[in-house]
Formats: C-alpha cells, sequence, structure tokens
C-alpha cells in the first residue's frame, strides 16, 4: 500500500474543504492512521468509541453481529468517507466493522471532531447531511428486508454493489458471496443458487469471483415486484 500521511488526507480530501487552514492542521495533530488486513476486526459494536473514522484507502463493511455468526451487513464503504459517523453523540459503536480487504483507516480524536462541528457551521451542515443519507439508506434496507421476498432483496443487494460500492455493472471487489448474503439477509446457499440463477437466464454473468450485471433493467424490475 502506498504510505499516505494524515496531512496529505486532510488537504486533499473534500470532505475537510469547509475547515480553515488552521482547523485542518488541528484535526491533523489530532489524528493516525493505522492500516488493516483483509478480514481484520476494526472495531465491535458496542465498544467504547473515542473515535471518529474515515476510510482512506481499501474496503470494510458495517454490519450488526447475531447469534450463530449469522451476522447482517449494513453497508459497504469506500474511500474516501466516514465510517460509523453516528458514533459522533454516542459512547459506543453500534454496528461492527471488518475489512474486506487490506485497508487504510484514519481516526480523529472524537473531542476535536466535535469542537469542530459546534465551531463551523458549514462543516457540521455536511456532517448532517451526511447522516441524513445514511439513514435514507438504511430506512430502504429496512423496506427491503421487511417487505420484500427473497428474489427482491438480493436483486437490491446487486444493484446496491452495482450503484454504491462498485460504481460500475462490474463488480469486481473480493466480496464473497456469504456477505453478499448477509447484506441481502439471506443465507450463503441462497445467494450462491441466486446468482447461478441470475448467470443461467442471462441477467448477470459470472467469472469466477467477478459479477458482471448485463440487464439491469431486469435487476430493477425484480427488486420492484419484491
Amino acid at each position: 500500500m502506498q504510505k499516505i500521511s494524515v496531512e496529505e488526507v486532510v488537504e486533499s480530501s473534500s470532505l475537510f474543504e469547509n475547515l480553515t487552514q488552521e482547523e485542518k492542521d488541528l484535526i491533523s495533530q489530532k489524528s493516525t492512521i493505522l492500516q488493516y488486513k483483509r478480514g481484520e476486526a476494526v472495531c465491535k459494536q458496542g465498544a467504547f468509541a473515542n473515535h471518529i473514522m474515515l476510510l482512506t484507502e481499501g474496503l470494510v463493511k458495517t454490519y450488526l453481529e447475531g447469534s450463530n455468526d449469522k451476522n447482517l451487513i449494513i453497508s459497504f464503504i469506500t474511500p474516501t468517507n466516514w465510517i460509523e459517523l453516528a458514533s459522533i453523540y454516542d459512547e459506543n459503536f453500534s454496528l461492527s466493522v471488518a475489512a474486506i480487504k487490506d485497508s487504510k483507516i484514519m481516526f480523529i480524536e472524537k473531542k476535536t471532531f466535535l469542537e469542530l462541528i459546534n465551531n463551523n457551521s458549514a462543516f457540521s451542515g455536511e456532517m448532517i447531511k451526511i447522516l441524513s443519507l445514511n439513514k435514507k439508506h438504511c430506512f430502504k434496507k429496512i423496506i427491503s428486508l421487511g417487505n420484500k421476498q427473497l428474489h427482491g432483496r438480493f436483486a437490491d443487494a446487486l444493484l446496491y454493489l452495482s450503484h454504491e460500492v462498485a460504481q460500475s455493472n462490474v463488480v469486481d471487489l473480493t466480496i464473497t458471496r456469504k456477505e453478499i448474503g448477509e447484506y441481502a439477509g439471506i443465507s450463503t446457499e441462497s445467494a450462491i443458487r441466486l446468482l447461478s440463477e441470475l448467470n443461467h437466464d442471462g441477467i448477470i454473468e459470472l467469472d469466477g469471483k467477478v459479477i458482471i450485471i448485463l440487464k439491469e433493467n431486469l435487476l430493477t424490475k425484480l427488486s420492484q415486484i419484491g
């Protein structure tokens, strides 16, 4: 992985464009970047949250831990995006986070981050906007899980991976079949079977671990039918 400093992240990322130079210097002084290997846990649901996390490189997942190793993935985070931003005003993390591939995460001291939010209205406005988008994503996920059958939930998962994560019709993210199932709220076996069915029907093409969406309109129809 290419080495990158906290200062470079703060100066180059649009997330900090509303900060003054003095505020950027402060956040640089109160931050550090740590590296995580694929599969390594970043934080655990219920743990004390004393830092704000920003993914600078790699790919991570946020998830709710269930019994018997049955987890529900809430989102996949790509660079450069905040991780578990809701922990700003919570003493504990509401979700667990793990690296899907080798990743680098910037940890910002929460006290400093809160000071910036309280003193910089433009910066706090951007945080509110991001939190609102995150809540909208959660609402859509609740509707998908609560109102749709297996095929509809799986179509939603593939469309999300294509539009929001890969930002391409070619989904090549080292995400396992199990993780796709955990995002859709279905078993690994069901995820494998549905991928095979969609591949057979010509809606997607499977190339090893890569998923190529060929007929997005049909996936969208499956999602709408539910």
